[in-house]
């Protein structure tokens, strides 16, 4: 048993997670997220810091602003490679319209405005899958037709994208780090390519995240995990 309760360092703090990220047998970099609780009650904010060598050197900085629900109230990525910074906000408006802006040094800030009707996010990152699951309810070998927002890198520009979800039946599985009883869920495109392949512990946290993104395979490993509270 891998999670660790002890008094939070920080206050509000949740949990704390580690991932390596591999293409094969090639590491591609590791991301680091942190879960807190907001005063009052109000909600949650998740924060990543993230390196990865695809689809160039970079590294990146995620916040999301989540509700008590788990829904969305807004996303801010920041990605620097080569010197260079770009900076995306999405704000949720009601629950039928996303807004994104989208600046970057030299280049012309881009806005844009998606309908989706209670949007769910999805990105190259544990982060964005962790939150993408708290908003999904379905029981053991059940299925959904959704609508998700595809946030591209590293364009970072939004993109609605029918897909279908489902989950399989609950099970035991061993791990790197050990064995879990585990939740498990495919995100499938509307023409049946895997996007997201997701296993999740008791607590809802990944312990593997399989997916492919631009076409290339990426596999998101658990190596370090603190529960500091439920």
């Amino acid at each position: 048993m891998i999670a660790i309760r002890r008094c939070p360092p920080a206050e509000g703090l949740i949990a704390t997670a580690t991932y390596y990220i591999h293409q094969g047998q090639r590491k591609l970099g590791e991301e680091v997220f942190q879960l807190f609780e907001l005063p009052g009650r109000q909600g949650y904010q998740l924060r990543s810091s993230l390196v990865l060598q695809w689809p160039l050197p970079h590294t990146q900085r995620i916040t999301l602003e989540l509700e008590p629900t788990w829904r969305y109230r807004a996303v801010r990525i920041e990605l620097e490679a080569e010197q260079h910074l770009t900076l995306a906000c999405y704000q949720v408006e009601g629950t039928r319209r996303l807004r994104a802006r989208i600046e970057a040094a030299g280049r012309r800030t881009v806005e844009s405005s998606l309908v989706a009707e209670n949007a769910l996010l999805d990105y190259p990152s544990a982060l964005f899958v962790f939150a993408l699951c708290k908003r999904i309810v379905l029981a053991p070998g059940d299925s959904t037709d959704l609508e998700i927002v595809h946030i591209a890198l590293p364009s970072l520009e939004p993109q609605l994208l029918p897909c279908a979800c489902a989950r399989l039946f609950d099970h035991q599985e061993i791990f790197e780090i050990g064995t879990f009883s585990v939740k498990e869920f495919v995100l499938r495109s509307s023409g049946q390519e895997e996007l997201v392949h997701t296993w999740l512990d008791d607590a809802g946290v990944p312990v593997r995240i399989e997916r492919r993104e631009a076409g290339d395979p990426m596999r998101f490993t658990l190596v370090r995990y603190r529960l500091f509270r439920a």
